[in-house]
This record gives C-alpha cells, sequence and structure tokens, in this order.
C-alpha cells in the first residue's frame, strides 16, 4: 500500500533519533544553538491531497509554511527560514522518499529521505546528507 500522506495530518513530536542527529540537522541548516529546542518541539501538520498533489501545513517554532508538491515533479519548497530549494517527492511502495539535488543552493550536497510508517502513532524519517546517514522517530501527539 502507498505511503498515505492525509495521516500525516496531526501533532508531531520527535520520539528517538540516531546519535549523530544534531549533526545532520546542522549540516542541512539549523544552528547548532537550536538543537535543544528542535529535538523538544511539537510539529503541527496539515495535509491535503487532491491526486497525485499534495500540500502540506507545517508550524513550528512558531512559523508556519505552506508548500505544494505533485508527485514525480520537481517543485519548490521554502522551509521554516525562508530558503527556497528544489525537491522532488516520489512514492516506493510504502515509502515516501524526497530529494533535494542541491540542498545548498548549487553546491553540491544531495540530500536524500524517506518516510515510512512504524504504526499508526510513528513515523520513521530517514536522512541521507551528503555522506552522513541517520535517522528519527516522530510521535504522533
Amino acid at each position: 500500500m502507498p505511503f498515505d500522506l492525509e495521516r500525516g495530518t496531526g501533532t508531531w513530536k520527535l520520539s528517538k533519533y540516531s546519535d549523530n542527529f544534531g549533526e545532520i540537522m546542522v549540516k542541512l541548516g539549523v544552528p547548532a544553538e537550536y538543537m535543544d529546542a528542535f529535538k523538544a518541539t511539537e510539529v503541527s501538520i496539515e495535509c491535503t491531497v487532491s491526486g497525485n498533489t499534495f500540500t502540506d501545513k507545517v508550524t513550528m517554532m512558531g512559523k508556519t509554511t505552506i508548500n505544494t508538491y505533485t508527485l514525480g515533479e520537481e517543485c519548490e519548497e521554502t522551509d521554516h527560514t525562508g530558503t527556497k530549494r528544489k525537491v522532488t517527492y516520489t512514492m516506493d511502495g510504502d515509502t515516501l522518499v524526497y530529494v533535494y539535488p542541491s540542498h545548498d543552493d548549487g553546491k553540491g550536497l544531495v540530500v536524500r529521505q524517506t518516510l515510512r510508517w512504524i504504526d499508526d502513532k510513528t513515523l520513521h524519517h530517514t536522512y541521507n546528507v551528503g555522506d552522513l546517514e541517520g535517522w528519527s522517530e516522530g510521535q504522533k501527539v
């Protein structure tokens, strides 16, 4: 069964993460001094789906972003810092895969992330950020 996007709607909090999670987040642009707050924050997600297109409204650390994606097509995303970058989302069985061909504005950092359901309230998120690999799990609150 394909990954159920709408099932992700709700409030989420990190529950587990790899030992190098902080290093991965810093490489993705999260300032090191924000890591404790980042790990403790709750993230509110609203997802709507229409055919192969989905829209995520994400509220985190007092900021809200809204992005729309079409599966299999390169789309532009704006993150919580206002940075825009290209990303392509696809389905691989029961896993949502998203690839940023140049996460760092053309400097060559390729990022591949995946999401898959562990159970009704747990998502497993893998990160391949350049030469770093890690993971996190989120719990629906």
